[in-house]
């Protein structure tokens, strides 16, 4: 056993025998406090350990600060003799002594993980790990991710073939109502049945939810109640998981890489390729996953259109809406023919629309050039005024006498008798 474990069990004992010493539990990367005793004197200084090792000195008087030769110096802070330590590390634990009240505290950092890895395969082996520091002899409670204590007390809790019962949160309690989680996602492949139409394509479905530590080293699909020349799946360094195999007039697949997914698609389905197909991948540690699709053949609709169906699911594969041309579905060949007839009508109409403002404009501009300035120009002018004024000036005739206006009785005309009628007068 090293030096440094020999020391810290010792003091251990030392503190829990003198009755003076609280003990302490935190996760990794937490946070923990500790007190120099209930009250310290005005400007008293402060001195920290940890396994007899200085952390730091504080004088009291000036509030200078010497760091000791303790790992944990450089991030610990001290504010009215408590000592705050942050992100905890396994090696943080031990028993911290403030050397002017003789306070002490021992500190048992928990880390909480799995093995292999939090993502776990379906029927593989995994163990939960609740590693108390300095004290692997402590009892602990395990609760699953339904809240219920499961069976055992130890630090390390064996799970011999993970289930989708174990996704969820599994918690360790520790003293101290300290309560640690972590998360566990079991992945295994997935599969739906499917329905086509005679002489359709449908894509046979089989992949992982995500990613997992283990390495696909191999794995193949199989009818199971007739034979089909299906490929099988290899893990080369030159290549890396790929199929291993050529397209057939039944069979065909992806040429390049693979990750997580495992499909193939079957091509001119009939009445005899209904039943069940059999997808397996073999992984380190021989270990390997199956799951079974079902795959259901109706009869060709009387207008020709091939039907697809994966249950749950969206059609996948199989259609003449479906096919592939140039690496894309036709569906999607016609969306983009549809939009760009759409998207050339309507700039067609806009530069339509523009020369016809353009024309409208030169045609106001040109009306405008050719209307004539108004001018001052010599109408009807009337002397109106002047003529009024003579009249105004002129006296107004005597009255003439009827019968000098009458030009029956007057012979010699009206103007004989206006003249008589001056001389009557």
């Amino acid at each position: 056993m090293p030096t440094c474990k020999i020391l810290f069990f010792l003091l251990l004992a030392l503190c829990t025998l003198s009755g003076k010493c609280d003990v302490l539990y935190q996760q990794v990367g937490g946070e923990i406090y500790m007190k120099c005793g209930e009250k310290l004197p005005p400007n008293s200084n402060v001195e920290w350990q940890l396994d007899n090792v200085q952390i730091v000195y504080i004088n009291g008087k000036t509030g200078t600060t010497r760091k000791g030769g303790s790992h944990i110096k450089d991030k610990v802070r001290v504010s009215d003799g408590t000592l705050k330590v942050p992100n905890l590390e396994t090696r943080d634990s031990g028993v911290y002594t403030c050397v002017q009240t003789g306070t002490q505290y021992t500190l048992h950092v928990v880390s909480v993980f799995a093995k292999p890895g939090t993502v776990l395969l379906q029927s593989s082996k995994a163990e939960l790990h609740c590693n108390i520091t300095g004290n692997p002899a402590a009892e602990v409670q395990w609760l699953n991710p339904t809240n219920v204590q499961t069976k055992g007390t130890k630090q390390v809790l064996p799970l011999d073939s993970v289930t989708s019962n174990d996704h969820g949160k599994w918690t360790c309690l520790v003293k101290d109502d300290l309560k640690i989680s972590l998360k566990l996602t079991v992945v295994g492949l997935l599969t739906e049945p499917v329905e086509v139409s005679e002489g359709g394509e449908i894509v046979l479905p089989c992949s992982l939810s995500q990613s997992v530590s283990q390495r696909v080293v191999g794995g193949k699909w199989e009818a199971d109640q007739h034979h089909t020349d299906f490929p099988t799946l290899m893990n080369s360094e030159s290549k890396g998981l790929h199929w291993n195999g050529e397209n057939s007039t039944k069979v065909k697949f992806t040429s390049g890489q693979l990750s997580t997914n495992y499909d193939v698609t079957l091509i001119n389905a009939q009445r005899s390729d209904e039943g069940d197909y059999t997808c397996t991948v073999k992984f380190d540690g021989e270990l390997e996953l199956t799951a079974k699709t079902n795959v259901t053949v109706v009869a060709k609709p009387s207008g020709g259109q091939e039907v697809t169906k994966v249950r749950g699911k969206k059609p996948a594969g199989g259609g003449t809406w479906t096919k592939d041309v140039f690496g894309l579905q036709m569906w999607i060949w016609i969306a983009i023919g549809g939009s760009s007839v759409v998207l050339v009508g309507l700039v067609f109409v806009i530069v339509l629309v523009q020369r016809r403002n353009k024309r409208m404009k030169k045609r106001v501009k040109k009306l405008r050039s050719m209307r004539q300035p108004l001018t001052a120009k010599d109408y009807c002018q009337c002397n109106r005024a002047e003529t009024e004024v003579e009249l105004g000036q002129r006296e107004r005739p005597l009255p003439v006498h009827r019968q000098q206006c009458n030009p029956l009785t007057n012979p010699a005309g009206p103007n004989h008798a206006i003249d008589n009628s001056y001389k009557d007068y």
